[in-house]
């Protein structure tokens, strides 16, 4: 009965997966370039350490960034983890401040093994957010000339995986994600003449609907120390990719006194189907812990931007390295007298650079993150919850300041499966 429950549960989670894979709806100005501002990549407990991925191993939750990991699924259990998050943006130039929020679907997480060292995963998680509205003035003295320029996006795109891990020898395992990235996004460009009825409104609507199959490939090799000490160590390599593209562009333009907005002008219309290419992606690092007490490591990505090809997409685009540290600690996992004992506290933080360049410059991005996984009674599930503070911009120097405050919580369902409960 209790596993009846438990999968009715995840079945009716899928579903509400399904109806909140929307995109987010926090706005930034910094996703009208490219494809949008590229989500964070990992499950809550390694996004509270900083982003790590490469030497983390946990036989309790799921690490897609490196599928290598996969093979410390313990035999004969199951995985199950689904998370939300809710954000908010704080924009800052020298004359304005803007908020915007957003609660939506984080990830969806299925992980269980085939034999003892070989363990399979999927996943559904975001890849991009392509949602932002600025608006520019010009001649603010109010002139025949007035014009208000409204750019507005929105959309982003999705990543659903498969995976596998494997370990053929002590010490040494292999693995592969299979990918699909897919979605939309859609620019709205209004050029409004307020000031004078005579003069036609122009709006520019450009849409780009992107879809294709990737895949990367991941080793980790791990060295046990005495004490159930050990070190990790992990590479990962994702090759550049091609995404079937179609763009589609209309201009229009249309009279302020006009009642209604179907009567307009059309200027330009056309539909293109193209090629994107997303570049090649290095991920390494290493790790440090004992086992059940603690773990710390670092991590470094490199991402060959200046290869990408987006057609109808905004931005120059650059190489781009970023930095991540991070560490958990669990005061006494076993503790039988002390709930806060048992939970797990966590701690990162994390650098990084703009793949697209925002009128010519690199934006800097630092990061701080920490969190808790919180178990649950007489289970080895547990809640996972993330706070990660970000900001990046400089309005001295003619930048917009974007303060972002992201809050995750997901539910890590842990069971054993296969094994027949005995009663007396």
């Amino acid at each position: 009965m209790f596993k009846t429950r438990r999968l009715n549960l995840i079945f009716l989670l899928a579903l509400l997966t399904a109806g909140a894979a929307g995109q987010k709806n926090v706005q930034s100005p910094f996703a009208r370039y490219g494809i949008g501002n590229l989500e964070q990549p990992g499950t809550f407990r390694t996004q509270a350490m900083g982003g790590i991925s490469s030497g983390i191993r946990n036989n309790l939750t799921l690490n897609f960034p490196t599928p290598a990991s996969y093979s410390s699924i313990d035999t004969t259990s199951f995985i199950f983890d689904f998370g939300l998050d809710y954000g908010v943006i704080r924009l800052e130039d020298q004359n304005h401040i803007f908020y915007s929020q957003d609660l939506n679907f984080a990830h969806l997480m299925l992980g269980f093994p085939i034999t003892k060292g070989w363990g399979v995963a999927a996943a559904i998680v975001p890849y991009s957010n392509g949602s932002y509205n600025i608006v520019e003035k010009s001649a603010e003295n109010g002139g025949a000339d007035a014009m208000i320029e409204r750019h507005n996006g929105s959309g982003g795109y999705q990543k659903a995986l498969i995976g596998t891990g494997f370990s053929p020898m002590k010490y040494f395992s292999a693995g592969v994600n299979m990918f699909f990235i897919f979605g939309e996004t859609t620019r709205i460009n209004d050029f409004l003449f307020t000031a004078d009825n005579n003069l036609f409104n122009t709006r520019k609507y450009g849409s780009s609907a992107m879809n294709g199959i990737g895949w990367e490939a991941s080793l980790q090799f791990m060295a046990p120390l005495p004490e159930r000490k050990f070190i990790n160590a992990g590479l990962t390599y994702t090759p550049g990719m091609n995404l079937k593209t179609t763009n589609k562009d209309i201009v229009f333009r249309y009279s302020s006194i006009q009642t209604s907005a179907l009567g307009i002008d059309t200027l330009y219309s056309a539909t293109e189907a193209t090629t994107s290419t997303i570049p090649r992606t290095i991920r390494g690092g290493v790790a440090f812990g004992k086992t059940d007490k603690f773990v710390t490591g670092v991590d470094i990505v490199y991402t060959a931007w200046s290869e990408a090809s987006l057609p109808g997409t905004y931005g120059t685009y650059t190489d781009v390295i970023s930095l991540h540290a991070g560490a958990e600690y669990i005061p006494d996992k076993f503790s039988n007298y002390s709930f806060f004992d048992r939970m797990e506290y966590r701690i990162g933080g994390r650098y990084g650079e703009s793949y697209a360049l925002y009128e010519g410059d690199n934006l800097r991005e630092y990061g701080i993150t920490f969190g808790t996984g919180i178990p649950l009674r007489r289970s080895r599930s547990r809640i996972s919850l993330v706070v990660d503070l970000a900001n990046r911009g400089n309005p001295d120097a003619g930048l917009p300041r974007e303060t972002r405050i992201s809050i995750g919580v997901s539910l890590n369902l842990y069971d054993y499966w296969f094994i027949k409960r005995q009663y007396e």
